[in-house]
């Protein structure tokens, strides 16, 4: 928990109270939560994420924690696990039987921001190198565009950026792709501002959202998303699979044409991309009905 990266926009310095970090070392049971939960939905095909109070593999070469992880997935069907990062140091991944059921994900920024914002996280050369390592190993492929940020040369610089991606990242092997504008709670603003005097991140106007959360203005970001979408795929051709980070139907309607009716939905989205994109990777072709209904049982300790 926690993260030795200092992104300036990181929600994690409006969630967490301390600056430490907190490796859990109880992989195993971690595991076993992980069955335990899978086993109430039996039909379901599951995508393990990891990387939200914490970039997954920042201190992996040091601990190896992500390798049981990546066994585990290697050897039960219906799942899929995500290492999502900002960090480059992959080598000690690079000989794991993953058996194609991990994808290594990695933030995606132009230099500027990750220069500006990303204190301390790999530069994007570092991070376009670690996904050449990452195509050699066989290992699947995840992007996030996440936050797309407004500034004078966006465009130019993100259309670069999503150039570059792509040159060494092949369709074939990518999973999926998200978008997501800066967004914080609005208390956040201050602890930004009292730790990075010198950010640019708060210039644009920002208004607060139907989530509470200074978002900015509707409109710019339809024409942010639209960019990029445009962008990804002129270069990565049309058939990612390309899905918003905390978006409104609106929005989604506005620049894919189409939006999920529930969570639930756009899991099976998921799944049907999987099926299709990775032959073999799912046993049986997924059904609407198995995803529409989330069946999360509370853990027995409601301490």
């Amino acid at each position: 928990m926690n993260c030795p990266f200092n992104c300036s926009y990181c929600i994690l310095q409006y969630y967490l109270n301390n600056p430490y970090l907190t490796v859990f070392t109880d992989t195993e049971q971690i595991i076993a939560q992980i069955r335990e939960r899978m086993a109430h939905e039996p039909r379901r095909f599951f995508r393990i994420g990891t990387g939200e109070l914490a970039d997954s593999l920042a201190l992996n070469e040091e601990g190896h924690f992500a390798q049981p992880l990546i066994r585990f997935a290697a050897h039960t069907p219906n799942m899929i696990l995500e290492l999502k990062t900002k960090s480059y140091r992959i080598q000690s991944l690079l000989q794991e039987n993953h058996k194609g059921k991990t994808i290594l994900a990695w933030s995606i920024n132009p230099p500027a921001v990750i220069r500006a914002e990303e204190h301390g996280a790999a530069s994007l050369p570092q991070r376009l190198n670690a996904v050449k390592l990452a195509v050699r190993a066989g290992y699947k492929l995840a992007f996030h565009f996440d936050p797309i940020l407004d500034y004078p040369s966006w465009k130019t610089d993100y259309e670069t950026t999503i150039q570059q991606l792509f040159q060494v990242a092949p369709s074939s092997q990518i999973a999926w792709i998200s978008m997501g504008t800066l967004r914080f709670p609005p208390d956040m603003k201050e602890k930004i501002l009292n730790r990075f005097p010198d950010t640019h991140l708060l210039n644009p106007e920002m208004v607060r959202g139907m989530d509470g959360k200074l978002r900015y203005f509707k409109p710019l970001r339809i024409h942010l998303y639209r960019h990029i979408f445009h962008l990804l795929r002129k270069y990565g051709g049309p058939d990612l699979f390309v899905y918003f980070c905390m978006e409104d139907p609106e929005t989604w309607k506005a620049v894919m044409g189409k939006a999920p009716d529930s969570n639930g939905e756009l899991d099976y989205w998921f799944a049907r991309h999987l099926y299709h994109h990775f032959p073999g990777l799912l046993t049986e072709p997924p059904r609407l009905n198995d995803y529409l209904h989330f069946n999360t049982p509370r853990h027995r300790d409601q301490s």
